[in-house]
């Protein structure tokens, strides 16, 4: 009987690491898109303050208004960034201190 618990843990366990993998991978592949999202946003906005400052379109409100929403939602992807990093730091310290 305890045979076939031991070999029924080793399954379960098995099966968590090979989850756990799974989960950090997405993760993984989920950060590394954010951070190509916001290095795109970066360039966009620099092409509207580039696009905005060029004497034909200089003080156009439509363009000042864009300009500061993407400045906007810039920071914003740049906080939910940092969000990430910081529970990942944080889990990482835990992780440091029970050792």
């Amino acid at each position: 009987m305890t045979n076939i618990l031991f070999a029924f843990s080793i399954i379960i366990n098995i099966f968590l690491i090979w989850y756990i993998v799974q989960l950090l991978r997405r993760f993984l592949a989920f950060q590394g898109d954010l951070d190509e999202f916001v290095l795109k946003l970066e360039e966009y906005e620099g092409h509207i303050e580039i696009v905005h400052n060029l004497e034909r379109f200089y003080g156009d409100e439509t363009l000042s208004n864009l300009l500061r929403h993407s400045k906007d939602v810039a920071q914003e992807c740049k906080q939910f960034q940092n969000v990430i990093l910081n529970q990942e730091e944080e889990y990482g310290e835990e992780e440091e201190q029970e050792h």
